[in-house]
């Protein structure tokens, strides 16, 4: 089954940029009866192919106990192949960990309380509410404290300081393999290409594989029909019913005096002014020329404990009136019958019909690929 949970935690971004498939009719959630993200049931004919299970709570108790069994023979094998490899390596305890912590966030997600708190979660959620102090709005990171504070220490700690230089360098590429060689000044391009056709190796990345994560057929029907799903998704989004759709929350929004031309959009009016804002810490620490490779962990602690990583006044000021903009402007194109769950109940039934579609137009391609009878 990991295969299957594994392969939908990828689907599940792909076709969150692209709308997913749901059950409901093209008509808004209200109408619908259906209030957050939590009451959508999916429907998609390619998962389905795939035989993932769509339904799957990452955040259950179920969820949590196959991925540390998973994990755990991952560890397994990892210290086998390290032993083989001329290294020791003692498996780490995976039930130490939680894969999936879940949302600390009380309020279901996009329902209409998220909403008037957080709006569409653009300028809400860009930084910490440390970062932003009690008046603003920002992701909760206490429990990254929490967690740093709980997190035990690598039982390989020990043997691997001592190790010399050379051999802990030999260990870690046999741990995590070899990355590509890039210069100091490497471009995007220069990234894009030297990663195009590298494969990861080294143990870990080999135990993971061998289990289903980050390989096997579903990952390889991705690699296959990656352009073909790019594809799939255009058609979709220049479906007449998606741009009425569209078209019409944008008039009902222009009405009420506000301008809303899509998420994207948004994403492009706000960024500008949120890649200004920058925590008070941060600059001088990035001005300065600080060889924190030199530090013990114990300077390192005392070192950030000094940071004041809080925005300044200037700039909470601005990201307040974005936020107030934002927070406005996501209430009105919601009761414009738009956002991000309206937009998926119309998206819906819609994508059901392109990717049905599609597997009717690619069978014979899929015919002979291992993903169609590997559902089990």
């Amino acid at each position: 089954m990991f295969r299957k949970t594994a392969a939908l935690a990828a689907f599940t971004l792909l076709t969150a940029a692209c709308g997913g498939g749901s059950t409901t009719s093209a008509s808004s959630a209200a109408d619908e009866g259906i209030e957050s993200f939590d009451d959508l049931e999916w429907e998609s004919p390619i998962a389905e192919f795939l035989g993932q299970d769509t339904s799957f709570d990452f955040n259950s108790d179920e969820a949590q106990a196959e991925f540390t069994a998973q994990a755990t023979e991952a560890e397994e094998e990892i210290a086998a192949c390290m032993r083989a490899e001329g290294f020791e390596y003692i498996p780490v305890d995976q039930g130490q960990f939680a894969f999936f912590g879940g949302d600390s966030e009380e309020l279901p997600y996009f329902s209409t309380e998220w909403i008037a708190k957080y709006g569409f979660g653009i300028t809400t959620q860009r930084f910490a509410q440390s970062e932003v102090g009690p008046d603003l709005v920002g992701y909760d990171d206490s429990q990254f404290d929490a967690a740093d504070e709980a997190m035990p220490e690598d039982p390989n700690q020990t043997y691997v300081e001592s190790l010399s230089e050379t051999e802990q360098t030999a260990y870690f590429e046999a741990l995590y393999g070899d990355e590509p060689d890039l210069p100091e000044d490497a471009t995007e391009a220069d990234y894009e290409a030297a990663y195009e056709n590298w494969e990861p190796s080294g143990c870990a990345n080999e135990a993971w594989e061998d289990i289903g994560f980050g390989g096997g057929d579903e990952m390889n029907f991705y690699e296959e029909f990656g352009d073909d799903l790019d594809a799939l998704d255009e058609r979709i989004e220049a479906d007449p019913r998606v741009a009425e759709h569209n078209d019409e929350v944008a008039a009902c929004v222009a009405d009420k005096g506000l301008v809303y031309a899509g998420m994207e959009d948004l994403y492009e009016r706000w960024e500008s002014q949120l890649s200004e804002l920058q925590g008070g810490g941060f600059g001088p620490m990035m001005d300065e020329e600080i060889d924190f490779e030199s530090m013990s962990d114990e300077e390192l602690d005392a070192f950030f404990a000094d940071q004041s990583f809080e925005l300044s006044d200037e700039d909470k000021a601005t990201l307040g009136e974005l936020q107030a903009e934002e927070i406005e402007l996501a209430n009105t194109v919601v009761e414009c019958g738009g956002g991000p769950l309206n937009d998926e109940v119309v998206l819906g039934d819609i994508r059901v019909e392109y990717e049905r579609e599609f597997l009717e137009t690619n069978a014979d391609r899929l015919s002979g690929f291992e993903g169609s009878d590997s559902g089990s």
